[in-house]
């Protein structure tokens, strides 16, 4: 949120005061400003980069609605509801409104919608320190790969004279690259710090009809976060990055 308003502050946005800019925003607030005041007067780069970071924020309160829902089901049960009762506020029957607290509960702990797994829980625990195991051993593989791309785009960022404020990320993988650590968060910082370069003026300001150095190493980091995303998952790459 912090990051649109410094955005919309740069092109002296007339209606910049109705923007809620504070940490501790309502995000919904931000959401609604962002669909009321992107007209014509607004800069095509500056819409750009709002989409993207609206997106963020959409999928986050996705998650924190579906934490919301879970909370209120389990304290209608605490408080003595019938199933019937809940049910009927979410549309589903007495098995239904257990399901939907199985499958909330695997959803939000597991991150994979399938009520099943908090019935297996030891075996789901299992799986994620296998999962673990397996990524700490392909980032070993795909050191040096991992390390010359982030290295390349930390470079990029800085061809590109991005100002602090808009690269937060990039400067935290700036610190990875440099105390040559490559650690399976390192691969979230790079996915992060790919987005401010991504969403940055300088860049979305380029001819994306003729792509350029920047867009090559932004394909590269997307490939390769794929590859790591399908590690451990069970599937194929061909079918976890299309």
């Amino acid at each position: 949120m912090t990051v649109i308003a410094r955005r919309r502050a740069k092109v002296d946005d007339r209606h910049r005061e109705f923007l809620p800019d504070s940490e501790d925003s309502d995000p919904r607030e931000v959401l609604d400003y962002l669909q009321r005041y992107s007209g014509s007067d607004i800069p095509r780069w500056v819409l750009q980069a709002d989409v993207c970071d609206a997106l963020t924020l959409n999928n986050w309160l996705w998650w924190e609605d579906r934490r919301r829902e879970l909370h209120f089901l389990k304290a209608g049960r605490a408080r003595g509801l019938f199933l019937t009762q809940l049910g009927a506020q979410v549309g589903v029957g007495k098995q239904g409104v257990l399901d939907r607290i199985d499958r909330l509960e695997a959803l939000l702990r597991y991150d994979r919608p399938d009520e099943k797994i908090t019935r297996a829980a030891r075996q789901a625990a299992h799986s994620a320190e296998h999962r673990r195991s397996t990524e700490v051993h392909w980032l070993e593989q795909h050191r040096d790969e991992v390390r010359a791309l982030a290295a390349a785009l930390v470079i990029q960022a800085g061809s590109f004279e991005l100002a602090d404020e808009d690269r937060e990320w990039i400067d935290e993988l700036a610190i990875d690259v440099r105390d040559e650590v490559m650690t399976p968060a390192t691969m979230v910082v790079l996915g992060l710090a790919a987005g401010e370069l991504r969403t940055s003026r300088e860049v979305l300001a380029l001819d994306s009809t003729r792509p350029q150095k920047v867009h090559t190493i932004l394909a590269r980091a997307d490939d390769l976060r794929c590859k790591f995303a399908a590690v451990g998952s069970g599937r194929g790459h061909a079918r976890e990055c299309g």
